[in-house]
Protein backbone atom coordinates (compact mmCIF):
# COMPACT_ATOMS: atom_id res chain seq x y z
CA UNK A 1 0.00 0.00 0.00
CA UNK A 2 1.50 3.09 -0.74
CA UNK A 3 2.04 6.06 1.47
CA UNK A 4 -0.69 8.25 0.12
CA UNK A 5 -3.32 6.00 0.15
CA UNK A 6 -2.32 5.07 3.88
CA UNK A 7 -2.93 9.57 4.44
CA UNK A 8 -6.09 9.59 2.67
CA UNK A 9 -7.49 6.50 4.45
CA UNK A 10 -6.56 8.53 7.73
CA UNK A 11 -8.25 11.00 6.62
CA UNK A 12 -12.07 11.43 8.00
CA UNK A 13 -13.61 13.66 5.51
CA UNK A 14 -13.11 17.08 7.67
CA UNK A 15 -10.06 17.49 9.03
CA UNK A 16 -8.57 19.42 6.05
CA UNK A 17 -5.57 19.36 8.19
CA UNK A 18 -4.73 16.26 7.21
CA UNK A 19 -4.47 16.81 3.56
CA UNK A 20 -2.41 19.88 3.57
CA UNK A 21 -0.09 17.89 5.63
CA UNK A 22 -0.50 15.01 3.27
CA UNK A 23 0.36 17.49 0.53
CA UNK A 24 3.41 19.08 2.10
CA UNK A 25 4.96 15.60 3.08
CA UNK A 26 4.54 13.83 -0.71
CA UNK A 27 3.38 16.52 -2.88
CA UNK A 28 6.80 16.67 -4.27
CA UNK A 29 7.23 13.20 -4.80
CA UNK A 30 7.29 12.10 -8.38
CA UNK A 31 4.01 10.38 -9.23
CA UNK A 32 1.72 12.39 -6.92
CA UNK A 33 -0.74 13.64 -9.04
CA UNK A 34 -1.04 10.74 -10.83
CA UNK A 35 -1.71 8.76 -8.25
CA UNK A 36 -4.25 11.26 -6.89
CA UNK A 37 -6.17 10.51 -9.90
CA UNK A 38 -5.87 6.88 -10.18
CA UNK A 39 -7.83 7.45 -6.64
CA UNK A 40 -10.61 9.82 -7.48
CA UNK A 41 -12.51 6.50 -8.02
CA UNK A 42 -11.64 4.17 -4.80
CA UNK A 43 -14.93 3.61 -3.08
CA UNK A 44 -12.93 3.30 0.66
CA UNK A 45 -14.41 5.91 3.07
CA UNK A 46 -13.60 9.63 2.30
CA UNK A 47 -10.62 8.46 -0.21
CA UNK A 48 -11.91 9.83 -3.14
CA UNK A 49 -12.71 12.89 -0.79
CA UNK A 50 -9.38 13.71 0.09
CA UNK A 51 -7.79 12.53 -3.73
CA UNK A 52 -10.16 15.02 -5.17
CA UNK A 53 -9.22 18.00 -2.72
CA UNK A 54 -5.37 17.23 -2.95
CA UNK A 55 -6.12 17.72 -6.85
CA UNK A 56 -8.21 21.23 -6.56
CA UNK A 57 -5.28 22.08 -3.85
CA UNK A 58 -2.35 21.46 -6.28
CA UNK A 59 -4.13 23.18 -9.34
CA UNK A 60 -5.45 26.42 -7.50
CA UNK A 61 -1.99 26.51 -6.44
CA UNK A 62 -0.18 25.97 -9.63
CA UNK A 63 0.75 22.05 -10.25
CA UNK A 64 -2.20 21.54 -12.42
CA UNK A 65 -2.62 17.38 -13.97
CA UNK A 66 -0.76 16.28 -17.10
CA UNK A 67 -1.73 15.22 -20.05
CA UNK A 68 -1.77 11.75 -18.97
CA UNK A 69 -2.93 12.57 -15.00
CA UNK A 70 -5.67 14.65 -16.87
CA UNK A 71 -6.66 11.82 -19.11
CA UNK A 72 -6.77 9.43 -15.84
CA UNK A 73 -9.11 11.89 -14.10
CA UNK A 74 -11.51 12.23 -17.26
CA UNK A 75 -11.44 8.64 -17.47
CA UNK A 76 -12.67 7.59 -13.81
CA UNK A 77 -15.67 10.19 -13.35
CA UNK A 78 -18.57 8.23 -13.73
CA UNK A 79 -16.81 6.14 -10.80
CA UNK A 80 -16.29 9.23 -8.49
CA UNK A 81 -18.35 8.13 -5.60
CA UNK A 82 -19.46 11.21 -3.59
CA UNK A 83 -21.05 14.57 -4.53
CA UNK A 84 -17.94 16.01 -2.44
CA UNK A 85 -15.44 13.86 -4.70
CA UNK A 86 -17.21 15.41 -7.89
CA UNK A 87 -17.62 18.86 -6.56
CA UNK A 88 -14.15 19.15 -6.08
CA UNK A 89 -13.26 18.12 -9.68
CA UNK A 90 -16.22 20.49 -10.84
CA UNK A 91 -14.12 22.99 -8.93
CA UNK A 92 -10.64 22.36 -10.61
CA UNK A 93 -11.89 22.51 -14.30
CA UNK A 94 -10.34 26.31 -14.72
CA UNK A 95 -7.57 24.85 -13.82
CA UNK A 96 -7.60 21.82 -16.46
CA UNK A 97 -5.83 21.94 -19.90
CA UNK A 98 -9.00 19.58 -21.88
CA UNK A 99 -8.22 18.35 -24.75
CA UNK A 100 -11.54 18.36 -27.09
CA UNK A 101 -12.41 15.08 -26.19
CA UNK A 102 -11.71 15.27 -22.51
CA UNK A 103 -13.63 18.94 -22.41
CA UNK A 104 -16.83 16.86 -24.06
CA UNK A 105 -16.20 14.45 -21.55
CA UNK A 106 -15.78 16.74 -18.49
CA UNK A 107 -19.41 18.34 -19.52
CA UNK A 108 -21.06 15.92 -20.15
CA UNK A 109 -20.12 14.55 -16.98
CA UNK A 110 -21.04 17.72 -15.05
CA UNK A 111 -24.24 18.36 -16.56
CA UNK A 112 -25.79 15.50 -14.55
CA UNK A 113 -25.38 18.04 -11.84
CA UNK A 114 -27.23 20.74 -13.02
CA UNK A 115 -30.28 20.25 -11.27
CA UNK A 116 -28.26 18.30 -7.79
CA UNK A 117 -30.21 18.87 -4.82
CA UNK A 118 -26.88 20.75 -3.36
CA UNK A 119 -26.70 24.33 -4.32
CA UNK A 120 -23.06 24.24 -4.67
CA UNK A 121 -23.16 21.13 -6.86
CA UNK A 122 -25.38 22.89 -9.48
CA UNK A 123 -23.34 26.30 -9.09
CA UNK A 124 -20.03 24.38 -9.92
CA UNK A 125 -21.04 22.01 -12.52
CA UNK A 126 -22.64 25.02 -14.36
CA UNK A 127 -19.00 26.73 -13.86
CA UNK A 128 -17.37 23.65 -14.75
CA UNK A 129 -19.29 23.83 -18.16
CA UNK A 130 -18.07 27.26 -18.99
CA UNK A 131 -14.29 26.20 -18.49
CA UNK A 132 -15.10 22.96 -20.57
CA UNK A 133 -16.78 25.16 -23.26
CA UNK A 134 -13.71 28.09 -23.24
CA UNK A 135 -11.57 24.58 -24.71
CA UNK A 136 -14.32 23.30 -27.25
CA UNK A 137 -16.48 25.62 -28.45
CA UNK A 138 -19.06 23.54 -29.74
CA UNK A 139 -19.55 23.10 -25.76
CA UNK A 140 -20.98 27.07 -25.94
CA UNK A 141 -24.81 26.44 -26.49
CA UNK A 142 -24.87 23.85 -23.12
CA UNK A 143 -22.68 25.96 -21.33
CA UNK A 144 -25.26 29.13 -22.15
CA UNK A 145 -28.24 27.29 -20.99
CA UNK A 146 -26.60 26.35 -17.87
CA UNK A 147 -25.40 29.67 -16.80
CA UNK A 148 -29.31 30.91 -17.57
CA UNK A 149 -30.85 28.11 -15.34
CA UNK A 150 -28.03 29.26 -12.90
CA UNK A 151 -29.46 33.08 -13.02
CA UNK A 152 -32.78 31.98 -12.56
CA UNK A 153 -32.07 29.43 -9.89
CA UNK A 154 -33.46 29.64 -6.33
CA UNK A 155 -30.28 29.60 -4.75
CA UNK A 156 -28.79 32.94 -3.88
CA UNK A 157 -25.39 31.00 -3.99
CA UNK A 158 -26.09 29.77 -7.63
CA UNK A 159 -26.75 32.83 -8.77
CA UNK A 160 -23.95 34.38 -7.29
CA UNK A 161 -21.72 31.91 -9.19
CA UNK A 162 -23.47 32.48 -12.41
CA UNK A 163 -22.98 36.34 -12.13
CA UNK A 164 -19.15 35.57 -11.44
CA UNK A 165 -18.81 33.40 -14.65
CA UNK A 166 -21.07 36.11 -16.53
CA UNK A 167 -18.63 38.80 -15.40
CA UNK A 168 -15.83 36.91 -16.50
CA UNK A 169 -17.19 36.82 -20.07
CA UNK A 170 -15.60 38.40 -22.85
CA UNK A 171 -17.93 40.49 -25.57
CA UNK A 172 -18.13 37.84 -28.04
CA UNK A 173 -20.39 35.44 -26.00
CA UNK A 174 -18.16 32.82 -25.57
CA UNK A 175 -18.14 31.28 -21.55
CA UNK A 176 -14.90 32.82 -20.77
CA UNK A 177 -12.17 34.23 -20.93
CA UNK A 178 -8.66 32.35 -21.10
Amino acid sequence: MSELLQALRAFDGKAISTLSETRARLGGNAGFMGELAALIDCQESFVSDGATWLIKNCAETGTDPEPAELEAIVARLDAVPSWQAALHLCQSAEFFAFSSNQARRFAEWASQFLGHERPFMRAWSMSALQYAARQEPDLAPLAETALIRAENDGSASVQARARKIKCKRPDNGMPLKN
